[in-house]
């Protein structure tokens, strides 16, 4: 018995050898240096575009006065707050001067070709250089046409939960929801979690600011009174059937597009197939033309 204690106590030993001590100074395979290289180098490319951006917005932050005006920081920076892009308004200045100086430098070369395709090329300055927030513009208009569309389904739980029961918190209704949400709803809404452990009035300004949409502010303005005590179901139901109305508006006018769509679609495929019957015949009455020639 005192051998077989002694063999499996000396077994015990090398098996927490090899469990902990072997990995150690085991030396490291092909696939697992070539695994380890690429991790540090993606980690040092990585660490070097991080410091060359906040060598990049240090310089902006120093001399962006030189770029753009007050107004146009705040302005430009409203817009970039709405897209929740973590850019400084500088950069999109800095955009939209690098774009305009690379459409001057191809100007002069078309100048240089053709005098009429130099003045042509002039035209592209402006539109390189209004660009940069011509993309802006759209990007924000169409993150609210998204929202608008998807936000009545999200209200309508909202309403639900609250019509029934006072006791109820809007982190409990977002976290139910989400699971549904897609698009930029969700996105918000992801967003406005994060800034609930902050507060409820707090995450309901910041979505106002963030999409400052009739619906979104009005449902805002309402679940700010109900934190301060007030019972609003009746605005909410009111508010739930301006939502219902704005569904069923933009659903008619989507038909109305789709059909219009669908009608275009068809004259063309008429005038294709019309063409193709006068082709035919064409080619036929030629066809017995030669037979009696």
């Amino acid at each position: 018995m005192t051998a077989v204690a002694v063999l499996l106590a000396i077994g015990s030993v090398l098996y927490l050898i090899k469990t902990l001590l072997y990995p150690i100074f085991k030396s490291a395979g092909s696939s697992q240096k070539k695994r380890s290289r690429q991790y540090i180098n993606a980690r040092r490319k990585e660490q070097a575009k991080r410091k060359k951006a906040e060598e990049k917005r240090a310089l902006l932050h120093k001399y962006g006065h030189f770029l753009m005006t007050e107004t146009s920081r705040v302005k430009v920076g409203n817009l970039l707050r709405r897209l929740d892009m973590d850019m400084l308004p500088e950069e999109i200045r800095l955009k939209q001067f690098t774009w305009a100086a690379m459409s001057a430098a191809l100007a002069l070369v078309a100048f240089s070709a053709h005098p009429l395709l130099g003045f042509t090329s002039v035209v592209l300055v402006v539109l390189a250089y209004l660009t940069p927030m011509d993309n802006l513009t759209k990007k924000i208009e169409a993150k609210e046409r998204n929202i608008a569309r998807t936000f009545p389904a999200f209200y309508s739980m909202v309403y639900y939960q609250y019509s029934k029961t006072v006791h109820i918190y809007l982190t409990d209704v977002i976290k139910d929801y989400l699971p549904n949400a897609t698009g930029e709803l969700a996105k918000e809404l992801g967003v406005m979690l994060d800034n609930i452990e902050y507060g409820e009035e707090y995450a309901l300004k910041q979505l106002k600011k963030r999409v400052p949409i009739h619906y979104i502010i009005k449902f805002c303005d309402i679940m700010e009174t109900r934190l301060r005590g007030y019972d609003n179901t009746a605005q909410m139901f009111h508010l739930k059937n301006e939502i219902d109305a704005f569904r069923l508006d933009t659903l008619e006018k989507e038909l109305d597009k789709r059909k219009a769509s669908n009608g275009r679609w068809q004259f063309v495929l008429i005038v294709v197939l019309g063409l193709y019957i006068l082709t035919y015949f064409l080619f036929q009455t030629l066809s017995a033309l030669k037979m009696f020639q």
